[in-house]
């Protein structure tokens, strides 16, 4: 046996289906229909009882727009753009200025507002007017076109004409005012134009001053030719201070040779006269030819030294290098010399040959040709000591003007790009002005203002308006009222969805869904049988509708517990609604009669209503009921018998009938219900309450039946019941009572 219970699971589909759009718009069909009555009034009214309307059209061809300069500095140049598939934006700018209300109000003052509004309000009011023309002026762009049409609507034909010419020459005036220069910037140009004249001779003259006292005519060949000046001046400088230096020592060497040479003569000579003079031994010839070649070669070392130090410092290598081999050199010819005194003697007949410096000089020395060309040689050095000087404070001083210099020449610049930009836009502005005389057109009139002809598609689409106002206003509301203010369990799909209760049975409602508005017959009422007599069996009515749905409740009910594997007996079955007036009693009595009738069994019916007040259960007739302690022993529940394996009783007569004393009754009786011989005992509950025992006793029955009526039992009120039902652990189901389906069977079996 299965046992996953025979109830759909409870889900909560998202959205609204479409079933439900059906059940709103039938269930509400008498507003839908009210509301497109009203509609098609509405239509008819318009049609038959509007004043017709004459309609005159134009068309205008956009070849291009021509865009005035921006007058921004730097900005771009005017272009000419045509209205192409990506000109959608210049044909709407063109439809805005067609439809604006200045432009509106150009054209009532040259018709004559009194002649627009004549026929509606009347007056002269400008305003009005204007208004009427933009109500009934309509402007399309088709796409892929440069076309633009134009139509204006009126009751008066020959005004529909006039106006629509007088809108379509204003327009052509406006389009000139907005898109060209046309003498609006003359004023702003030329004075921007003289005022960045004006800055820029004045930077101009700021400029030439600063360049005049710095000295300097370009900055960057100034610097140039300074640089230049400088490494010349250092050049000469070093070669004055190298041949200075090589004076110094020549003419220290000459002089201390000629004192040596003056003191050995002295000693010669007064030896000569002390003796007789001795014969001077010859020198070896190589000697004199070695010593001769070492000195020569040691004015060459010389004359290079001077030639790398006007290229390198004195910490060069090659410097360095030629330095230690002079060393070498005077040390061999010191020794020379030191060997040989005499070789000196030779030096005076060495220097003109070997150094040119010495070519244009005598053979003989003389110290103070010497001594004065050393003297020029330390002039010449300060002379360019100076003009170094000099050169280098007139860089300092081309360093110290180059950053105002090259601020004003940027500045003079931009001023000089900026006054270039506005003298163009200035010309501009009066070609633009030239051309808004309208020698020349980018606008055509392809079609002029047409013959009014009579309108009939504004009149259907106010009838058009009105009816479908009507008919949508109509199901606007029906979906309004369904889904968002009605607050009450209609369908089956709510029951599942909103109060999340498995559904055991619809009822629908018998007086309608097809019953031709019967009312529900009442169960015959039978007395209560004397004892030691035959039981009468009271069979259903025949005409009751009921009989059908109870029946379906008792098979799901028996399969529901077949399906969870309960087979204890008795089972405790309540039934309880919400509120005084539901049919829960009728489904009370019809369940267990039912359940008797299927011969499994005893069923007892527990009338819980009879503590309250008069009986109202319809197997009785107003007579005392049989109590509920007295159906549990065999020789005192004879008298409840009203039909075959069906007992009815009360739950207790006065002083145990109270809400707060039933529960405890309930459970003091709750073992002799477990020890009866009943199959079934069906509890007919008072309401689910606050105050009621209902919620307080469905937690000790195996199934609790919650009856809803339809379209009269509050989603809020259900909820908080069923919470009251939850709070209890109690097993609740749902009947649905009093449905009706809105939606034709022809339709709803496609959902």
């Amino acid at each position: 046996m299965p046992n996953t219970p025979p109830v759909r699971p409870v889900e909560s589909p998202p959205g609204i289906a479409l079933g439900d759009v059906y059940y709103a718009l039938f269930r509400h069909k008498g507003k839908i229909i009210f509301f497109s009555f009203l509609g098609l009034v509405a239509a008819a009214g318009i049609y038959f009882l509007r004043e017709p309307l004459y309609e005159s059209s134009a068309k205008l061809l956009v070849r291009y727009v021509r865009e005035a300069k921006s007058i921004e500095a730097g900005g771009p140049n005017a272009q000419v753009q045509s209205p192409d598939q990506r000109g959608e934006t210049i044909i709407n700018s063109e439809l805005e200025i067609l439809t604006s209300v200045d432009l509106a109000a150009q054209v009532a003052d040259a018709v004559g507002p009194e002649k627009i509004v004549a026929n509606t309000s009347g007056g002269t009011n400008r305003n009005s007017a204007a208004s009427l023309i933009l109500r009934n002026l309509s402007v399309e762009a088709p796409k892929l076109s440069s076309i633009i049409r134009v139509s204006f609507r009126h009751s008066d034909p020959q005004m529909a004409q006039e106006v629509l010419r007088q809108l379509t020459a204003g327009y052509l005036k406006k389009h000139a005012e907005v898109h060209r220069a046309s003498g609006v910037y003359d004023e702003f140009l030329t004075r921007q134009t003289d005022d960045l004249r004006s800055r820029l001779n004045q930077t101009e003259e700021d400029l030439r001053k600063l360049k005049l006292k710095a000295g300097v005519g370009s900055l960057e060949d100034s610097k140039k030719l300074a640089a230049e000046q400088v490494a010349r001046i250092q050049e000469n400088l070093i070669s004055a201070e190298a041949e200075l230096a090589q004076r110094r020592t020549m003419l220290e060497k000459l002089q201390g040779e000629a004192s040596t040479t003056a003191a050995q003569a002295a000693t010669n000579a007064a030896d000569t006269n002390a003796a007789p003079a001795l014969v001077e031994t010859p020198m070896d010839p190589e000697k004199e030819k070695h010593y001769r070649t070492i000195c020569a070669h040691l004015e060459s070392l010389r004359q290079r030294e001077l030639d790398l130090l006007l290229q390198f410092t004195g910490e060069n290598v090659l410097v360095k290098q030629v330095r230690e081999r002079i060393a070498e050199t005077e040390k061999t010819k010191e020794a020379l010399e030191a060997a040989e005194p005499r070789l000196m003697r030779s030096l005076k007949t060495l220097l003109p040959s070997a150094n040119p410096l010495y070519a244009d000089r005598t053979a003989t020395f003389d110290p103070t040709n010497e001594l004065l060309l050393v003297a020029a040689l330390e002039a010449k050095v300060k002379i360019l000591n100076d003009y170094l000087k000099k050169a280098q404070d007139d860089i300092a001083a081309v360093n110290d003007a180059e950053a105002g210099i090259t601020d004003l020449e940027r500045k003079k610049a931009l001023q000089e790009a900026n006054y270039r930009y506005f003298s163009a836009s200035l010309e501009q502005a009066r070609i633009d002005e030239a051309l808004a005389s309208g020698k020349i057109s980018n606008i055509s009139i392809v079609q002029e203002a047409s013959v009014p002809r009579l309108a009939r598609k504004e009149t259907l689409k106010a009838v058009a308006m009105a009816l479908g106002g009507g008919v949508f206003g109509g199901i606007g509301l029906a979906l309004l009222l369904e889904f968002y203010l009605s607050g009450t369990v209609k369908r089956p799909v709510d029951v599942e969805q909103k109060l999340r209760l498995p559904l055991f049975l619809s009822i629908p409602d018998f007086s309608r869904n097809g019953y031709r508005r019967v009312k529900r017959p009442q169960p015959a009422r039978l007395p209560v049988p004397k004892p030691k007599t035959k039981t009468p069996v009271a069979p259903a009515p025949p005409l009751d509708p009921l009989v059908p749905y109870t029946e379906a409740l008792r098979d799901r009910l028996i399969m529901y517990f077949q399906a969870r594997e309960m087979t204890h007996k008795p089972k405790l079955v309540g039934i309880t609604t919400l509120g005084r007036g539901t049919s829960a009693s009728e489904i009370a009595a019809g369940l267990a009669r039912t359940l008797s009738e299927t011969g499994e069994g005893r069923v007892l019916l527990v009338d819980m209503h009879h503590a309250s007040g008069p009986a109202v259960h319809p197997f009785f007739q107003g007579q005392t009921l049989h109590e509920l302690d007295d159906a549990f022993e065999e020789e005192k529940r004879t008298p409840g018998l009203v039909q075959s394996n069906l007992w009815v009783a009360v739950p207790g007569t006065a002083g145990q009938g109270k809400v707060g004393i039933i529960p405890r009754r309930f459970l003091s009786l709750l073992p002799k219900m477990k020890a009866s011989d009943y199959d079934y005992i069906i509890f007919d509950m008072p309401p689910v309450n606050q105050t009621s025992v209902t919620s307080k006793i469905a937690g000790l029955l195996d199934m609790t039946f919650l009856v809803v009526e339809s379209e009269q039992t509050g989603i809020e009120r259900a909820k908080r019941a069923v919470a009251l039902l939850h709070e209890s652990r109690a097993t609740v189901g749902a009947v649905l009572d009093r449905y009706h389906d809105y939606v034709p069977r022809w339709l709803s079996a496609d959902l």
